[in-house]
């Protein structure tokens, strides 16, 4: 029985940091680089609800840190959908703030029609 139970908090704690949160369909309204510790941070603010979002997110925005490996990708799509105002950008996100500790974490992006 104790097995049993220690396999169901070890799922349910795993599911819980690999969990993604999808916000679709929003334009990005704001979007920035700041320098901070050796490393950049890509800053992302989008239009529609946000009541979803972690509460570690008090700024209400998405944030991705050059120490990640896809940041280059991710801020070259964040700042293309943003140049050219798509209306159809999809963020994946997880429900921490470890970037910065006031944004919640970016995972992927991806603008138009096209599915995950």
């Amino acid at each position: 029985m104790k097995i049993h139970l220690t396999l169901i908090t070890l799922m349910l704690l795993c599911n819980t940091a690999f969990a993604n949160d999808y916000f679709r369909s929003r334009t990005i309204i704001g979007a920035g680089i700041y320098s901070s510790g050796g490393k950049s941070i890509l800053f992302v603010d989008i239009d529609g609800d946000k009541t979803a979002m972690s509460s570690c997110a008090t700024t209400k925005r998405f944030s991705v840190s050059s120490t990640d490996p896809s940041y280059k990708e991710l801020v070259s799509i964040a700042l293309t959908a943003y140049a050219s105002a798509q209306s159809s950008v999809d963020l994946v996100v997880s429900s921490t703030c470890n970037h910065w500790g006031n944004a919640q974490d970016l995972r992927g992006i991806k603008m138009g029609k096209m599915p995950w």
